[in-house]
């Protein structure tokens, strides 16, 4: 499925601002955006962080937090009067909640994305969630089934119209970040906790902040740097109900705590810096000047540039954001738009394969359907299913380098031979409703090849699979 090349890049400005910055055009979308593509672009900066309104009435992270600590105390009483066996049911209707609670959520997150008037903020908001993932699992990380979208309007969201350094803590404190990579059970070897309770140390979270998160594989950092990282952020962890000390490390429950007991007492150094013993400050003042490093720079502005531009982008592109986000100290408002401002952007020949969410999303908003149109619970629940099927589904990135962005993992064979498949049932099922020739000329440019085609399918429905089967649509 190649991408196709039908018209110069004035022709296509609407297009490419539509698609390739956002999540697909509306029907009757382009008479506006037309006008000035990369201003109407750039107006979505001005109210990035705003909550859509379908996530305001989602609890915080820290109701859920509260709710898991109430629990695993419920969970011990359990024990004592009812043994395993009631233990074991309870759990099974807590799995249960945790799951459906999951598929809300994640049912509303594309909700969002489909119904939203502003795909540019929608695709930031996406791509920074990627870059800073957490993955949902089992166990003792359950509770992140029901914190992964809040944590995603909280840490990530409520930050874009800030600076990197701003969102790096605000990610790396979350507690659903803590769980995730195990920093919430991190203890300073020779801390007075770390000691007593015989626990060591826990690197995952100082690994991914250094290779993930921000100076990237070949930052220049050493094996030492990452220890001395994760001895600095000892202590960053959760406040939950079955833990305490006796008021002596306060904090609100459900949030970030630091637990001055478990923190690895001493200096430290990192990148040849050495930090002094400031209890939590230690690791935000490391967090600093590695939010501000060249290398972090260069690799927040090589992994922006895949994104937007293509999967083997231009040097030059990635030069030009990197350089932007040094002089602008990391504003994240200066980066985004410097991404519109990009000529490599607007060319024709640069192009990428929608991931099957931005497929489903996109396929949605071309077809109109949003939480407007009567059964729009039943579609969006089933376009979650089917993101499953896709092994796309939000926050079950299977590492914490978070999803691929290239045409080689989205569009192998057995992985196209899906998207047809999904293509055809939806179309059975909405196609009739649309004029395919017509909508084509609203949101694809000018291809008379496909416009042929259309005006040649036998029924709706079938436009409508050749519509979306196409590469002009598979493509943005």
């Amino acid at each position: 499925m190649p991408a196709s090349n039908t018209s110069d890049s004035s022709e296509r400005a609407g297009y490419i601002a539509g698609n390739h910055f956002g999540l697909g055009l509306r029907p009757g979308e382009l008479r506006y955006i037309n006008s000035d593509p990369r201003g109407w672009l750039k107006s979505q900066l001005d109210n990035i962080e705003n909550l859509p309104a379908s996530l305001q009435a989602l609890p915080d992270s820290s109701f859920a937090l509260i709710a898991d600590g109430n629990w695993r105390r419920e969970r011990r009483d359990l024990m004592q009067k009812g043994g395993q066996a009631a233990v074991m049911e309870a759990q099974r209707d807590k799995n249960l909640t945790d799951n459906k609670i999951f598929q809300q959520h994640t049912s509303l997150r594309l909700q969002a994305a489909v119904d939203t008037r502003q795909p540019f903020a929608e695709r930031l908001l996406r791509f920074w969630s990627n870059h800073f993932t957490v993955a949902v699992s089992g166990g003792t990380k359950a509770v992140l089934r029901r914190i992964a979208l809040p944590y995603e309007n909280e840490a990530i969201r409520s930050k874009l119209a800030g600076d990197f350094e701003s969102l790096l803590l605000s990610v790396e404190q979350h507690p659903a970040m803590l769980i995730y990579l195990d920093n919430d059970s991190s203890f300073g070897p020779n801390s007075p906790a770390g000691r007593r309770r015989e626990r060591g140390l826990n690197e995952n979270l100082a690994r991914e902040v250094l290779e993930l998160h921000t100076l990237g594989v070949d930052g220049g950092y050493k094996q030492a740097d990452v220890t001395s990282l994760a001895k600095m952020i000892t202590g960053w962890t959760v406040m939950r109900q079955e833990r305490g000390d006796r008021g002596r490390n306060p904090g609100k429950l459900g949030e970030f705590r630091f637990l001055a007991s478990a923190h690895e007492p001493g200096q430290h150094s990192l990148l040849g810096k050495d930090y002094r013993a400031n209890g939590a400050g230690q690791g935000e003042a490391a967090l600093v000047d590695v939010a501000h490093h060249p290398a972090t720079a260069r690799y927040v502005a090589t992994r922006l540039v895949s994104h937007f531009v293509a999967d083997t982008p231009p040097v030059s592109a990635i030069d030009k954001i990197a350089m932007v986000f040094m002089e602008s100290e990391g504003s994240l408002p200066a980066i985004h738009a410097a991404l519109v401002d990009l000529d490599e952007i607007w060319q024709a020949e640069y192009r990428k394969l929608k991931t099957p969410e931005e497929l489903i999303i996109s396929t949605l908003r071309a077809m109109n359907l949003n939480t407007q149109n009567s059964g729009s619970t039943q579609v969006f629940n089933s376009m979650s299913n089917t993101l499953s099927v896709f092994n796309h589904l939000p926050f079950t990135a299977t590492s914490p380098a978070g999803w691929p962005d290239e045409a080689e993992h989205w569009g192998s064979p057995d992985a196209l031979v899906k998207r047809i498949e999904w293509v055809n049932q939806i179309t059975q099922n909405f196609g009739n409703r649309v004029d395919a020739e017509q909508l084509a000329a609203e949101i694809l440019p000018e291809n008379e090849s496909l416009q042929l085609a259309l005006r040649r399918a036998e029924s709706r429905s079938q436009g409508m699979a050749l519509l979306l089967a196409s590469p002009d649509f598979q493509w943005r």
